[in-house]
């Protein structure tokens, strides 16, 4: 299915709330302040019917549906797609009871084939014609040269893909997308898509402690600004024993790591480190606008002053002693706070102001289903994907909920409340010219203070210009 206008524009769907919890705060409407919390906070009536996919009929006789997954690393929660059986274990019954469905939905069996070397092999097979697996999943880093190579099938030649539907990962789609055509994505089906993406985590006992504002009800009222966010954090800030120097003693309003922090902060206030795109999904640089240099500028400030708000090394163990406002990780960080003694909750970025209508939640860069060219039946590759998406609806997701939310979050409601908020809002920063603006200007310039933008985006402008212009002529002569 093409991603047309319509579905570019249409209202991003909360993939969770219809299977799981209520998404709350109504902060992706004008400022926020409508209210879309249903009564007694349970979710809304949502039938089955209403959010069924149109899957065909089908029996594909035993077939080995076989997955290239370039997920082989450790930090993720989990990184396999298979399971031979279910053993108790959150995740991996949520797989097993997944594939089952689809397996007896259409009498195949889903095999996978790990790859710390998933892009060459990817390519290798094409080569080859060796058909040796129907799908695979790579970074977009990955996926990127894989289409201008001419080796990925666009989806609209998939037939049974309703891309516009919850199962799917919005933000994926539009993120990645080049003049609406669509080579790679991510579903509810992929785990990596949980455990990437950048989200806040708070003490609750220090908000209290200092009767600071509750950042649920600032999330909620569309009041979680940047302002908001450096001024509750300088509040807490202090010098514990006076020695003049800042370390784990201390006490802090903000930490994280440099790449984290910068992407994570410049993607809320709406200036993703990224290309943009123009009406008619063209890439294009646009970061040295006005606005985006007046946001890098602030950020930069914030987190490169030398005041005590940022706590720059071991915050995660400052943050577990009680004495970090606000921690800045990755969602699969939960699971390694679960024992801490800090009672925490999670809520998105902060936005730029009250204006800024939404929030935005970087994705990070999760594992993109993509189909090689080679593929021998589309009929069939497009019935497991949309199925594979659809049926991990209400076990993948619900499993993740169970994982990042068991321990000290898990006392209130908000913050599943704030993963269906986050999970609904996220962005992807593109791979074209992401040399030069992701960990340059995250790790270099905003980590360390540096407001210099303008000098470096005029040092580094037709450098990007060049490799955005490289890349189109080839996706248009070789691929659109």
């Amino acid at each position: 299915m093409k991603l047309s206008g319509k579905n570019i524009l249409r209202m991003i769907s909360v993939s969770l709330a219809a299977m799981l919890f209520l998404t709350s705060c109504g902060s992706t409407t004008d400022n926020g302040n409508e209210d879309t919390t249903a009564e007694n906070g349970t979710a809304p009536d949502t039938t089955t019917e209403e959010v069924q996919p149109e899957l065909p009929e089908r029996n594909f006789e035993g077939y080995n549906f076989n997955i290239l997954n370039g997920n082989v690393y450790s930090w993720f929660t989990v990184s396999n797609v298979t399971s031979e059986e279910e053993n108790g274990d959150t995740m991996n019954d949520a797989i097993y009871r997944r594939n089952r469905k689809v397996e007896e939905r259409y009498n195949i069996t889903i095999t996978e084939t790990p790859s710390s070397n998933a892009q060459s092999d990817y390519l290798k097979s094409i080569q080859a014609g060796d058909n040796s697996f129907d799908i695979a999943l790579l970074r977009m880093e990955w996926a990127l040269p894989v289409v201008l190579q001419s080796a990925a099938v666009n989806w609209a030649d998939i037939p049974h893909l309703e891309l516009d539907r919850e199962w799917w990962v919005q933000g994926s789609l539009t993120s990645m997308s080049l003049l609406n055509n669509i080579y790679y994505g991510v579903s509810l089906f992929d785990t990596t898509h949980f455990d990437s993406v950048r989200v806040f985590y708070f003490n609750k006992q220090m908000i209290d402690d200092f009767n600071l504002e509750s950042p649920y009800e600032l999330v909620g009222s569309g009041k979680w600004t940047l302002d908001k966010f450096h001024t509750m954090g300088l509040a807490v800030t202090s010098d514990l024993n006076g020695d003049g120097k800042w370390d784990e003693n201390d006490r802090y309003g903000y930490g994280g790591t440099p790449n984290v922090t910068g992407n994570t902060l410049m993607c809320g206030v709406g200036a993703i480190l990224s290309i943009g795109k123009d009406k008619d999904d063209a890439p294009y640089f646009d970061l040295d606008k006005e606005s985006s240099i007046a946001r890098l500028t602030k950020v930069a400030e914030i987190v490169g002053s030398d005041d005590g708000f940022v706590c720059r090394e071991n915050y995660e163990e400052v943050f577990n002693s009680g004495n970090l406002l606000f921690s800045n990780s990755l969602i699969y960080g939960a699971v390694s706070m679960r024992d801490s003694e800090t009672d925490f909750g999670i809520i998105p970025s902060p936005k730029w102001n009250e204006e800024q209508k939404e929030y935005i939640n970087l994705g990070g860069s999760p594992f993109f289903m993509t189909v090689p060219i080679t593929a021998e039946n589309l009929d069939r590759t497009g019935a497991i994907m949309e199925a594979l998406a659809y049926d991990s609806m209400g076990l993948i997701d619900k499993a993740m909920y169970d994982i990042v939310l068991k321990g000290k979050s898990s006392r209130d409601n908000e913050s599943s409340d704030m993963l269906d908020l986050i999970f609904s809002t996220l962005h992807y920063y593109h791979p074209l010219a992401n040399s030069y603006l992701n960990a340059p200007l995250a790790d270099d310039y905003i980590w360390n203070g540096k407001t210099d933008f303008a000098s470096y985006f005029a040092s580094v402008k037709d450098k990007i210009n060049n490799d955005i212009d490289t890349a189109m002529d080839t996706y248009r002569e070789n691929v659109g």
